[in-house]
């Protein structure tokens, strides 16, 4: 745990920064609604849910394998193995892929501009705040088999 402490010490969870941009959006929203152009309702669904059950397929399909695979989900436990397997094979970082997804898929089915523009932010704070530190920890703790999975699979897709 002492390992994990120094790459992973003042990060807020993921899934509280994707609740808090999601709080932002619907706060937003509310206060200056800014549409896109897709007015009619069925074309943001036929769009939007699409990508809602992508995003829910690759976190779910994660969720499995790391839990069938005994390693962490969390910053609190200690990853006990690289995953190669399910959405693991075209993303390393499946779960945080999901939660972009499902914000863009309310961005589309909510018609707000709002929850578009915190796609943006949402990434960055991912791609160069939490995954240099988680890769940095696993490369550190797996050291050439993480390497050789990095080389392998894409950060993203």
């Amino acid at each position: 745990m002492e390992n994990q402490t120094k790459y992973f010490k003042g990060i807020i969870p993921p899934p509280i920064v994707f609740f808090a941009f999601l709080l932002i959006g619907f706060a937003a929203h509310w206060i200056m609604p800014l549409e896109f152009i897709f007015h009619e309702q069925y074309v943001r669904f036929a769009v939007g849910i699409p990508i809602s059950i992508v995003s829910g397929f690759i976190a779910l399909n994660a969720f499995v394998i790391m839990k069938k695979n005994k390693t962490a989900i969390n910053f609190n436990s200690q990853t006990t193995k690289i995953i190669t397997k399910g959405s693991f094979l075209f993303t390393r970082n499946p779960l945080y892929l999901a939660l972009l997804l499902l914000l863009g898929s309310i961005a589309i089915l909510a018609n707000s501009i709002w929850f578009l523009v915190l796609v943006i932010p949402l990434f960055i704070i991912f791609n160069f705040s939490v995954v240099p530190r988680e890769e940095r920890y696993l490369q550190e703790r797996f050291g050439e088999e993480y390497i050789r999975y990095k080389n392998k699979v894409r950060r993203w897709i």
